[in-house]
């Protein structure tokens, strides 16, 4: 064998030897690298993981303070005049809304023996989330501050003047242009039977309803307040209502009428709702239309806020009592008994009404507002206590005869063209929405409208 060829093999072996453990020591190397810049790209996204969820935790609780506020914001009762039933509804998209209402009475000191007025607001604000409470916030502020700073009792109210005040401190405030607030102010004068108002921003209208007319829509329009806009001191009109007996305004933020199922917007439905039945009082009405409503999106999450409102001035005789120790429950029933003395007191009807009313006096512990409605079409009574007196689902468990008008099938008879009928030997109950009030109704034999009983 050729020692030097053998010299030579041995010597490039080890070279390629020595190469390739170097080379394989470079690479695992570099692997170990690869592993550590991939631990720490993973201890990275895991840090970043943990902050986007301390980020979702601490926004929860700041949308849940800012929807407290909002709510708490909220009126739990609308002041209401003793020959009206005022009914409300709101339901935000999400965790805050944009929506807001109220209704007061406006005080006018000394004055007030010659005034009966009560200030009816409602307003959108743009977006949803804590910006929008801001807004509402101060919105609210910028009336209250009118009629502190601005109003002196006894003094005429000018809505377009209360818009361009607000107006005039929403420029000033310099909000951001792409912020708008749609609002419509009014006032309801009970002693002149008008309601006087100045709007801007909403394209819908709202509603007049006669029991025994057609309905009326007055389109109320106007531009927004917004600071891309300017101030429009000059193009807010005041207009008037009359507001006569047996009339109920529907008002509504845009978000109620341009909910869409896919197919329709409930505009459309809203106002054939309202042609049908329009006789329903204020608070039985505002059942219909969330059932109707929410028959109509499939019971699917709204996409924007949903409020209305229903001033009802109705038309018959109206009895009104506050129980408390001045005015004790024994001198409230002879009273209602004098006010039921031609409602056929005999009827099967009328007692169980009469048992039901007498029960809830005799049961309630504290202050409590009675008020009853009797015209030849119907008779409907209404207890309300305080918010934290508890519920009144001792009533409904204790007589489940009582039917809510909520739980018609509005969508049923809308496929059979069939209008709902009410049953003359039904007694209907309602609640309002902090489940303080509940009212009862019946119809009587003949109302005037052959369409509604059975």
């Amino acid at each position: 064998m050729n020692l030097p060829l053998l010299y030579l093999f041995i010597s490039v072996l080890t070279v390629l030897i020595i190469v390739l453990t170097i080379k394989n020591s470079s690479s695992k190397g570099q692997l170990h690298k690869l592993e550590d810049l991939v631990q720490n790209k993973n201890n990275l996204i895991r840090t970043q993981a943990e902050q986007i969820k301390d980020l979702e935790k601490d926004l929860k609780i700041k949308l849940k303070k800012a929807r407290n506020i909002h709510q708490r914001m909220l009126p739990d009762n609308l002041d209401e005049p003793d020959n009206f039933f005022f009914s409300d509804y709101y339901q935000p998209a999400e965790y805050i809304g944009g929506d807001y209402y109220n209704v007061f009475k406006i005080e006018h000191g000394s004055m007030d023996p010659f005034f009966e007025q009560y200030l009816v607001y409602f307003f959108d604000v743009s977006g949803h989330g804590i910006d929008s409470t801001l807004l509402s916030i101060f919105v609210n502020d910028s009336i209250e501050s009118y009629f502190k700073l601005q109003h002196n009792p006894g003094e005429k109210i000018s809505t377009n003047e209360l818009m361009n005040y607000i107006d005039q401190r929403y420029q000033k405030e310099g909000f951001p242009d792409d912020y708008l607030v749609c609002l419509f102010i009014a006032v309801l004068d009970n002693k002149k039977n008008t309601l006087s108002y100045s709007s801007g921003g909403f394209q819908y209208p709202i509603y007049k309803v006669n029991s025994k007319a057609e309905i009326e829509k007055i389109n109320i329009g106007g531009l927004p307040i917004s600071t891309a806009l300017g101030a429009l001191e000059d193009q807010r009109e005041e207009k008037v209502i009359a507001f006569g007996k047996d009339t109920t305004l529907v008002l509504s933020t845009d978000g109620l009428l341009e909910q869409s199922n896919g197919a329709d917007e409930y505009f459309n439905n809203f106002e054939e709702l309202l042609n049908k039945y329009q006789f329903l009082p204020a608070p039985f009405l505002k059942d219909l239309i969330c059932s109707d409503f929410y028959n109509f999106t499939n019971d699917d999450p709204a996409e924007d806020d949903i409020t209305f409102l229903l001033l009802e001035r109705a038309a018959g005789e109206i009895f009104n009592y506050h129980l408390n120790s001045d005015n004790p429950a024994e001198k409230l029933k002879n009273e209602f008994e004098q006010f039921l003395r031609d409602e056929g007191r005999d009827k099967g009807i009328i007692k169980l009404m009469k048992k039901i009313a007498y029960e809830i006096l005799d049961s309630s512990d504290s202050k409590m507002k009675f008020k009853a409605l009797k015209n030849k079409d119907l008779l409907m009574l209404s207890f309300e206590k305080d918010k934290n007196s508890g519920s009144w689902d001792s009533v409904l468990k204790l007589y489940p005869e009582l039917t809510s008008i909520a739980e018609k099938n509005t969508d049923q008879n809308k496929v059979i063209k069939k209008q709902i009928e009410f049953n003359k030997n039904e007694l209907y109950y309602s609640l309002n929405k902090q489940k303080s009030r509940i009212y009862l109704l019946f119809f009587k034999e003949n109302p005037g409208s052959d369409h509604l009983y059975k």
